[in-house]
């Protein structure tokens, strides 16, 4: 079926772009035969908490309410200017960043913070729930949905449980370190790495779409955390390591992987870069196959929302423990390594490069 979409959206645009083409019998019926990539079958919600979020937000002020207060803490120590609501997206993504702050905060507080994240990861989920009861009714009342809202669907369906993660295992075959390589497939690990060693706690003014977008200017670091910035970070360096972008359908398209005036869905978000990368390299099934310049995704609850996206840097041998990681949101370079990820109950995915179409 997407086939016979793109195929009509192909000859759409063909006819448009002819000089004087006039609107042809033959484009109408095209168009008038274009159909649906999903039904109301496809349709999957994400797990919450109960269906009432009010009652979980007074719920939250008891059982979460030390976490609440070092987060206020953290906010006021480091000067950023984000209030505490529940409620408010950014506050909830604030508090998601710091899902993999392990450095940042003692082992007893950090298990506070780890809780505090996973209820916000479920509780975000009423508003997504929210959006794909509207592209349900949609569907229900056999609207032809356009090309944008197919890949918007397309990126925010959940992750199903039964697609396969990285798992991490006890079993080895010696130590497994990186060393320098240009892979066959052209992909430089090692100038990956070095990309995310010189941004790691910078913002490369080439790539100022994020910052623009949240209204503020890239060289000001005290507004880097309006927006999430881990995917984009690392799709940075994987094309600064010899990724060679994609151009799907469209900038929404999960088989589009590109920055331009609008970068891709795939290229920002961390559940788009899944959709993108699982296609393009798989998922590597266990932890000590992954190695220096490889890509790593974390879901803080296993909901099927992908919530962040870093960077092997340094990998010393097959466990979790020996694969440092360097990302943005919150910034670091090897402060923290997989088994933290795992450790909290993380479900992992990560990307063997080297194996990647390019």
């Amino acid at each position: 079926m997407k086939k016979k979409l793109i195929s009509a959206l192909f000859f759409a645009v063909a006819l448009t772009t002819s000089v004087a083409a006039p609107l042809t019998a033959e484009k109408v019926e095209v168009q008038e035969k274009r159909e649906n990539v999903f039904s109301v079958k496809d349709i999957k919600f994400y797990k919450t908490i109960s269906d009432n979020p009010a009652q979980e937000r007074k719920m939250a002020k008891v059982e979460h309410g030390e976490a609440i207060k070092l987060v206020e803490e953290y906010i006021k120590a480091n000067d950023l200017s984000i209030v505490t609501d529940l409620e408010d997206p950014a506050y909830q993504q604030f508090v998601l960043s710091l899902g993999t702050a392990f450095d940042e905060f003692s082992e007893e507080d950090m298990k506070k913070i780890v809780s505090f994240v996973q209820f916000i990861d479920y509780y975000e989920n009423h508003a997504q729930n929210n959006k794909l009861k509207g592209f349900k009714n949609k569907l229900a009342k056999n609207t032809v949905l356009s090309e944008q809202e197919n890949g918007e669907l397309s990126s925010l369906l959940p992750v199903s449980p039964n697609d396969p993660a990285t798992a991490e295992t006890d079993e080895t075959s010696g130590d497994i370190v990186s060393i320098a390589t240009v892979y066959s497939n052209g992909y430089d690990n090692i100038k990956a790495r070095d990309y995310a060693y010189k941004w790691w706690d910078g913002r490369n003014p080439l790539y100022d779409y994020y910052a623009y977008k949240a209204g503020c200017s890239i060289y000001d670091k005290s507004c880097w955390s309006q927006w999430n910035d881990c995917a984009d970070f690392v799709s940075q360096a994987l094309y600064n390591g010899g990724m060679k972008m994609r151009y799907g359908s469209s900038y929404t398209s999960s088989a589009s992987w590109s920055y331009g005036v609008v970068p891709s869905y795939t290229w920002g978000g961390a559940h788009n870069f899944y959709t993108h990368w699982k296609a393009r390299a798989g998922v590597a099934s266990s932890v000590s196959a992954l190695q220096t310049g490889d890509a790593v995704n974390a879901d803080f609850t296993g909901d099927g929302s992908i919530d962040h996206t870093a960077l092997i840097t340094k990998n010393t041998g097959s466990y979790s423990s020996n694969k440092y990681l360097t990302q943005h949101t919150t910034d670091k370079k090897e402060t923290t390594t997989l088994a933290n990820w795992y450790n909290s109950g993380y479900k992992v995915y990560g990307y063997e490069m080297d194996k990647a179409s390019n």
